[in-house]
């Protein structure tokens, strides 16, 4: 029988997203870096450091979302089977994504407190939600497709892994618009918005062993929990 070409292994998206992840965190110091010649300039530096909070707001927030979604990517991961060309191509776009948070911080930075605001907010939470109606066209495919790759010491089915995802990516897609569209109209109340919802991933393990009992009995998975 002739060999075939297999579908890579998900420990190569992992490395790749490490990376990506590694290299995102490290450029959103660059702003930091950038600020000391700005405060440096000031009469005060105590106050030059000061004036400065916009670029120090901008970049914890940028941290939280970036690490908070490594550390959520790799707590789903932990059932994910050998992924097949679209799942490889749908991490894609969210590294794609991953990659644009040091971009959306630094417009943050430069526009809190200003006339422009509301946009740079605006654009920073679309960066933020972007991934998830990517995820939901996604998950609604592979489970029409019935070709959702889990692994085999997986708890749930691929269909169940898929109605899961779908459903978490559907309710923060609608939290998303919901987040971002205030963002026009009341900057800093989106901003809260943004808060809660990376409140909501700073333990995802935990966050997943709680939810997954009333996803089971909401959606009817047929999981044993």
């Amino acid at each position: 029988m002739a060999k075939k070409f297999l579908d890579i292994e998900h420990s190569r998206i992992d490395a790749l997203s490490d990376g990506i992840y590694a290299i995102a965190l490290t450029l959103l110091g660059f702003d930091l870096i950038g600020s000391v010649k700005k405060a440096s300039e000031a009469a005060n530096l105590a106050l030059g450091l000061a004036e400065q909070w916009p670029v120090y707001f901008s970049f914890i927030l940028g941290f939280f979302v970036l690490y908070a979604t490594w550390y959520q990517y790799h707590a789903r991961a932990q059932f994910a089977g050998r992924p097949t060309a679209l799942v490889v191509w749908q991490h894609g776009f969210g590294l794609m994504i991953a990659s644009l948070i040091p971009f959306g911080a630094a417009l943050l930075a430069e526009n809190l407190n200003t006339a422009n605001m509301g946009w740079a907010v605006f654009c920073f939470g679309a960066i933020i939600f972007a991934e998830s109606p990517l995820q939901l066209v996604f998950f609604s495919v592979m489970r029409i497709r019935g070709s959702m790759p889990v692994s085999e010491d997986s708890p749930f089915t691929p269909d169940a892994y898929a109605r899961m995802g779908g459903f978490l990516a559907a309710v923060t897609t609608a939290y998303g618009v919901i987040a971002v569209s205030a963002a026009i109209f009341a900057p800093w109340l989106a901003l809260a918005l943004y808060a809660l919802f990376l409140a909501s991933k700073v333990n995802p393990v935990t966050s997943f062993n709680k939810l997954i009992p009333r996803l089971n009995g909401f959606l009817k998975l047929g999981l044993d929990t």
